[in-house]
């Protein structure tokens, strides 16, 4: 993340396991809390946080290393805090008492690539991996009732999967392959001949590949990234530029339907370039039908309708974690200066929520 400092998001990664360490107590809170990594504004120090929607801090816990993606275990007050790629460690947090409830470490030549999902009502967690031996993707298969020992993987059919949502059938599971991996991050390469990003559909179940997209010949060193489901039924894919000089034209989203093509978003007020050749994160608010993508080298997010429609491109300086609030239409955006803004169709410009003085928010951002 850009943030005032002017560090970048790729230059914080350091090693290093997770610090097991309560910070601050869980507080109540009237409104909607949200879970997001983190770091000090003023000594680097990383953690993942709870916040407010006044963009006031609940709790934090110390991390040793750059968190990355959360997710929210169905019924109940667990959550998961992912490190970023290529990550060795995922934290499972009580987010009610504030607390650790135990850390799942990277089996033996896989590592976890910063994002992860439940499934089968919370008893199964899916987490997108990397085989470092072979350079495939995977995704891990952990078993939460039994304290999330490692039970298996099945293949992603692509390289360097990220991010990754569960249709509403409960059983298919559509990947963004990256088409980026360790052998990439190793020798510090980022214009990439050899990027083969597609977006998967699998059947998690049977472990059988559904549907495999690529994108035209011209877009091969785009890499899909982060997706969002629709309530129409499309999945919502944000992409960036593997170029250490993008090209300012290329679209940078896509909507797409198991059986059909994708379908690009149209460019946003200004014009692609706004985003500076990056995505870093997506939302959507399902019940009003917007679609939010962010761009913090940008300072630009930019709002959709579930049609691909533009609606609005809002400069906000370094934002880039989106979560949908439960209030129809409006999209809650954090940013690397430790600010929280309210965005919707009908406003047209962000409102400043709060800011909390001690922490910068990382990519992502999830209501809990």
């Amino acid at each position: 993340m850009v943030t005032s400092m002017r560090l970048s998001r790729r230059g914080l990664l350091a090693s290093g396991a997770a610090a097991l360490l309560v910070r601050k107590p869980a507080r109540a809170s009237d409104g909607g809390r949200y879970l997001s990594a983190a770091a000090t504004l003023t000594n680097n120090r990383y953690a993942v946080v709870a916040v407010d929607e006044d963009g006031q801090i609940d709790f934090d816990l110390d991390l040793a290393d750059r968190g990355h993606g959360l997710a929210v275990r169905p019924g109940g007050s667990e959550a998961i805090c992912f490190a970023r790629r290529p990550g060795r460690f995922t934290l499972v947090l009580d987010t009610l008492a504030g607390a650790l409830v135990t850390e799942i470490p990277a089996a033996p030549s896989r590592h976890f690539s910063g994002h992860g999902l439940f499934v089968r009502a919370g008893d199964l967690l899916l987490a997108t991996e990397n085989d470092e031996a072979k350079h495939q993707g995977v995704i891990g298969i952990f078993d939460a009732r039994a304290n999330y020992v490692r039970i298996g993987e099945f293949p992603t059919f692509g390289i360097g999967p990220h991010d990754l949502a569960l249709l509403p059938d409960g059983k298919t599971l559509v990947v963004a392959n990256g088409g980026i991996d360790k052998r990439h991050d190793d020798t510090g390469g980022r214009e990439l001949a050899d990027i083969r990003s597609d977006l998967v559909y699998l059947d998690w179940q049977s472990q059988r590949l559904l549907e495999r997209v690529v994108l035209e010949p011209q877009y091969t060193r785009l890499s899909i990234r982060h997706l969002a489901l629709t309530e129409a039924g499309d999945v919502a894919a944000a992409l960036q530029d593997s170029a250490d000089v993008p090209d300012l034209d290329f679209p940078l989203g896509f909507l797409h339907r198991l059986g059909s093509s994708p379908r690009w978003l149209a460019a946003p007020d200004g014009g692609w370039g706004r985003l500076r050749g990056y995505c870093g994160a997506a939302a959507a608010d399902r019940a009003a039908g917007l679609i939010a993508m962010s761009s913090p080298r940008g300072n630009c997010v930019g709002l959709w309708d579930e049609s691909g429609a533009a609606l609005e491109a809002l400069a906000i300086h370094d934002g880039c974690g989106l979560s949908a609030t439960g209030t129809p239409g409006e999209i809650l955006i954090s940013s690397g200066s430790g600010e929280l803004f309210s965005a919707s169709r009908a406003a047209g410009e962000p409102t400043l929520r709060g800011a909390n003085g001690e922490f910068r928010f990382d990519n992502h951002m999830v209501r809990i």
